[in-house]
């Protein structure tokens, strides 16, 4: 009689567990689907004098470019998670979104070059420019998001950057690294910085990790990233009193002058890690000058001038121009 009461006493409390377990489990998707259906409620404001608002969204890598590969079996290559990421960033924006535009660099698996990629966002007249990308660490323990900027003197990019990771943090329950920009990383990205409007370039997430591996791959996951990023954008649309850059003055460095064509495949070159573009000045005797950078502040001009006198350019000098008066003939790579 003992041990039946024992044993009936151990089915009780066994299943009330497992019912509040179970009851537990259930909130939490039942709060997480709240927060992510009431972030997709359309919007009922308006941006200003109801202007179409073009958004340029970047696809990093694809084709034979797989970006960080899959580190575990039935995950996918970053190129994939960027493109789903990306359509589904889009589609939020286009639906949710008066009087805007999506334009995307990509919606199938396939390479376009950087220098494509600028091109292509240019010439779209896109007001703001997105790539979304997912990070690597040889730390398998490393994780979280982070979004990079060309500049921190850029304030629109700047404060779309601080509310996409406020959105990861406060809203998709994801762990921010922060933002960074060019003069915090110690490069450039050329994504950011020859695309002419504000801009910013999201880390997703660390493939490496095998968690956030999953959750990258997961269609939760790339709900709550798409959505977190969508909720950013409305935000900065709608209450940042930012909404454009200065990027008309520019400073390059001139690296070589010559009165014929070079070959910008010499190793010279090639070994920089930076494009040089051509430009041809007709009728003078030095026609052709190659230069390097877009930098937008006189300091990291002359930093960068420094570094290429360094490297064997040692009549590098900075040359001051506004956006489009020099039209390039040719590039380096």
């Amino acid at each position: 009689m003992c041990s039946l009461h024992f044993l009936n006493f151990l089915l009780i409390n066994f299943c009330t567990g497992a019912y509040f377990m179970l009851l537990r489990l259930l909130t939490r998707y039942f709060l997480a689907f709240a927060v992510l259906l009431f972030a997709l409620k359309p919007s009922s404001a308006q941006v200003a004098n109801n202007k179409i608002i073009k958004v340029f969204i970047d696809a990093g890598h694809g084709g034979r470019d797989p970006g960080n590969e899959a580190r575990q079996r039935g995950m996918k290559d970053e190129k994939h998670l960027n493109l789903e990421i990306s359509l589904k960033l889009g589609k939020y924006i286009s639906e949710r979104i008066k009087n805007t535009k999506v334009i995307y660099s990509r919606t199938t698996d396939k390479k376009i070059s950087l220098d494509d990629l600028v091109n292509i966002a240019n010439n779209s007249g896109a007001d703001y420019f997105i790539s979304i990308h997912c990070n690597s660490n040889p730390n398998r323990a490393i994780y979280g998001t982070r979004t990079h900027i060309h500049s921190h003197k850029f304030k629109a990019s700047r404060n779309l950057a601080f509310i996409i990771e406020k959105e990861f943090s406060t809203r998709a329950g994801r762990k921010s690294r922060g933002v960074m920009d060019a003069r915090d990383r110690g490069y450039n990205l050329q994504a950011l910085q020859y695309t002419k409007m504000p801009g910013v370039l999201v880390e997703c997430g660390f493939m490496t990790n095998p968690t956030e591996e999953k959750f990258l791959n997961s269609t939760l996951g790339q709900d709550y990233i798409a959505s977190a990023i969508f909720r950013a954008f409305r935000t900065f649309l709608h209450e940042s009193n930012v909404h454009v850059e200065d990027r008309d003055n520019i400073y390059k460095v001139q690296i070589l002058a010559s009165t014929a064509p070079v070959n910008l495949k010499e190793r010279r070159f090639q070994k920089l890690d930076s494009r040089v573009e051509e430009y041809k000045f007709p009728g003078q005797t030095y026609g052709y000058r190659y230069m390097v950078g877009r930098e937008y502040d006189l300091e990291t001009a002359k930093k960068l001038m420094r570094k290429l006198r360094n490297e064997g350019f040692k009549d590098a000098f900075v040359v001051s121009l506004k956006d489009g008066e020099y039209k390039t003939s040719r590039v380096s790579r």
